[in-house]
C-alpha cells in the first residue's frame, strides 16, 4: 500500500470511529456514513450562518434603537435647561420642522419588517 492509500484508510477509520460505526461494516458503508455525516455538518454550517446573519441583524437594530434613545434623551435634557422664551419658541419650530420632514411611520415599519 502506498503511503497516501495508507493515510486515507487511516482518516477513514477515525471519521468510521468517531460516528460510532462498527469495524466490521465494508467501505462502501463507511463511504455512504462519511457523506451522509459531511452532508449533515454542512447542513448544520449552513444553519448556523443563517442564525449568526440574524443575530448581527438583530444586533444592528438594536444597536441603532439605543443610540436614538441616547438623542431623544440628550435632546430632551438640553430642553429642559432652556427658560428663554425665545428660545424655546425657536427650538420648537425647529423640532416641527425636523419632525415634519422626517418619512412616514408605514414605511419605517415595513423596513423593519423585511
Amino acid at each position: 500500500m502506498s503511503k497516501e492509500k495508507t493515510l486515507r484508510t487511516l482518516e477513514e477509520t477515525e471519521v468510521m470511529q468517531a460516528a460510532g460505526v462498527p469495524a466490521q461494516e465494508g467501505d462502501g458503508a463507511g463511504v455512504v456514513m462519511a457523506t451522509e455525516i459531511i452532508a449533515d455538518l454542512e447542513k448544520q454550517l449552513k444553519e448556523a450562518k443563517e442564525e449568526a446573519d440574524n443575530l448581527e441583524k438583530d444586533w444592528e437594530f438594536c444597536s441603532q434603537q439605543r443610540l436614538i434613545l441616547a438623542m431623544q434623551t440628550d435632546i430632551i435634557d438640553f430642553t429642559l435647561k432652556i427658560f428663554d422664551y425665545k428660545c424655546l419658541s425657536m427650538a420648537l419650530s425647529y423640532v416641527k420642522a425636523v419632525y415634519n420632514q422626517q418619512p412616514p411611520e408605514e414605511e419605517e415599519e415595513q423596513e423593519g419588517e423585511e
